[in-house]
């Protein structure tokens, strides 16, 4: 750690007190854990304590790491808790002097440094998630808009400013790619922080706390699991500790905070909800999916809107016969290498695996990904929730969702009053879920998709390949080109368009290959059929193949 530069005693138990920037305004003594305010050369008492809550944080004051080949030591922390969690603000002293911040949520982690803002700063309140951009070398999107009161801000070791006893804050935080920006309204001008989104295994960390530090300071270890029995109805709930902040009982419905280490009940529910049959993969369950162990620890069932309504929800108009399209059922799972990750299983029986992107896609003007199709828009309102997650869910929560194609899978646009999000996923069949969970098969329970691959492009592409293979030397034996190519071309019509790869898909990938190769077969016969009427008989040859896997992504 760099050497301090200020040497005093707490003026509230006498404890040697070092300050190590020029900067530090508020120092807390980390014996009696008291706030002092730095005047001039000495220190004085406000009078208030400030205890951190324990968390299970890998950081800690004296910390050193390494970024773009300069190193820095963390001098300071603002811990702050508000409505929708807790998060950590690393202040950070560099070898050069120079200052920035670390900011910790949850999985996530933002290196952050202080800069002139730019030349045109919006009102804070023409501010929307999604839709407002900002240019500072390159183009910015608002990905996170909240006006916070922290009533619960504790300090450890030294920051740059008074911290009061109730702090009112307006921030904006924009995206591109990786890169990130804060607008800071709580003064006048605004102040502006920009960095990225950082991994700690990038940063060549040390002096971190060891699990024995973390354990006996938290009581557990982050990552493992606890349980506790409702206090409303006694049914036992389960979350994972230092990830999590709230957990819903799912027989029940109460809400729960954990942020003080133990369930505390946020709201009462009497709602009973018969799990088994809402929830096919349970809460708690485990599995391995791509080789990588998981624990379901969270369920939303959301019900689909028309895109319409939920803007208007979203700008908090008045709306009369919302009408449900459908539903999705999310799956929160947790894995301690790999953090969290989202199973979607769509009413139409698909399943895809979801993660989301620390790092945004590259977007265009008008805020789409490059290289993506569109493929629709809709909304999702929270029908119910259970099981524990790191933000604070509640019922009727509408969100609005922009899908896009990319390669076999989706990019998803999650967006909501305040906050814009963007997640990948795959596509799975429900035949390896069921693997993966232990779950049993049940084809009465389940509809066909569930089980049969979708035809894939390539598969497509595949086929026609090997009708244009066999039909060509058709057409070296034949005087009636016309007609050859005329019936080629209706078949690679009908066995594009039966695919239905520019709509909704109806028909599986093995359904796909029976009339395929049908067609293949009628097509070739009548091709070869017109060279032997003309005189130039030639010996024909069948054959077909495919390859692939089906198709589905994103929430819808």
């Amino acid at each position: 750690m760099s050497e301090a530069l200020f040497h005093t005693s707490c003026p509230s138990c006498g404890a040697p007190i070092h300050t190590h920037s020029a900067t530090a305004v508020t120092v807390v003594c980390s014996y009696c854990n008291s706030m002092l305010v730095r005047q001039d050369s000495s220190l004085h008492d406000t009078g208030r304590d400030s205890t951190l809550l324990q968390d299970f944080s890998p950081l800690q004051i004296g910390t050193t790491g390494k970024y773009a080949n300069r190193g820095f030591t963390l001098i300071g922390r603002l811990q702050a808790q508000y409505d929708a969690g807790v998060w950590n603000e690393w202040y950070a002293l560099f070898d050069d002097g120079s200052h920035g911040w670390l900011s910790e949520a949850g999985d996530l982690y933002v290196l952050l440094f202080a800069v002139l803002p730019p030349n045109s700063i919006p009102e804070f309140a023409s501010i929307r998630a999604a839709e407002t951009t900002i240019s500072h070398s390159k183009r910015f999107i608002a990905s996170d808009v909240r006006q916070i009161v922290l009533d619960q801000a504790a300090v450890q070791g030294e920051l740059p400013f008074v911290v009061p006893n109730k702090m009112h804050n307006r921030v904006a935080d924009f995206r591109c790619e990786e890169q990130f920006m804060t607008l800071d309204y709580g003064s006048e001008p605004p102040q502006c922080f920009v960095g990225r989104t950082v991994a700690l295994a990038d940063l060549s960390l040390a002096n971190t706390r060891t699990d024995e530090q973390i354990r006996q300071s938290a009581g557990s270890l982050r990552g493992t699991r606890a349980a506790e029995q409702c206090g409303n109805c006694g049914a036992p709930m389960h979350w994972v500790r230092g990830i999590t902040h709230t957990v819903i009982c799912a027989s029940c419905g109460s809400d729960w905070d954990l942020s003080s280490g133990k369930a505390e009940l946020h709201s009462a529910n009497s709602m009973r909800l018969a799990q088994e049959d809402a929830l096919p993969l349970p809460l708690g369950q485990q599995g391995t999916l791509n080789g990588i162990r998981y624990t379901v620890i969270g369920a939303v069932y959301r019900v689909e809107i028309n895109a319409v309504d939920a803007r208007l929800a979203l700008e908090n108009t008045p709306q009369l016969g919302v009408v449900p399209q459908g539903w999705w059922r999310e799956y929160l799972l947790y894995s301690m290498q790999h953090g969290f990750a989202w199973l979607v299983e769509t009413s139409d029986g698909e399943w895809s695996l979801s993660q989301t992107q620390a790092a945004f896609p590259r977007l265009n003007a008008h805020g789409e990904p490059q290289g993506a199709a569109f493929l629709y828009d809709y909304g999702g309102q929270v029908a119910f929730a259970a099981g524990a997650f790191y933000w604070h869910i509640r019922k009727g929560d509408v969100q609005l969702y922009r899908d896009y194609r990319v390669g076999n899978g989706k990019l998803s646009a999650e967006i909501s009053n305040s906050e814009l999000a963007w997640s990948k996923s795959t596509p799975m069949t429900y035949r390896t879920i069921a693997q993966a969970f232990g779950l049993k098969v049940q084809t009465t329970q389940y509809t066909a998709k569930m089980e049969a691959d979708k035809v894939e492009p390539s598969t497509v592409w595949y086929t026609i390949a090997v009708f244009v293979l066999i039909n060509l030397p058709a057409l070296w034996t034949t005087d009636d080109v016309f007609s050859v190519l005329f019936i080629s071309s209706i078949a690679i019509w009908i066995l594009y368009s039966m695919a239905g790869l520019n709509e909704d898909q109806t028909m599986s990938k093995p359904m796909y290959l029976i009339f395929a190769t049908i067609v293949i077969l009628g097509a070739t016969f009548m091709n070869y059929s017109t060279s032997n009427d003309n005189g130039n008989g030639s010996r024909s040859y069948i054959g077909t193949g495919t390859s692939g896997g089906g198709f589905s992504g994103g929430h819808k």
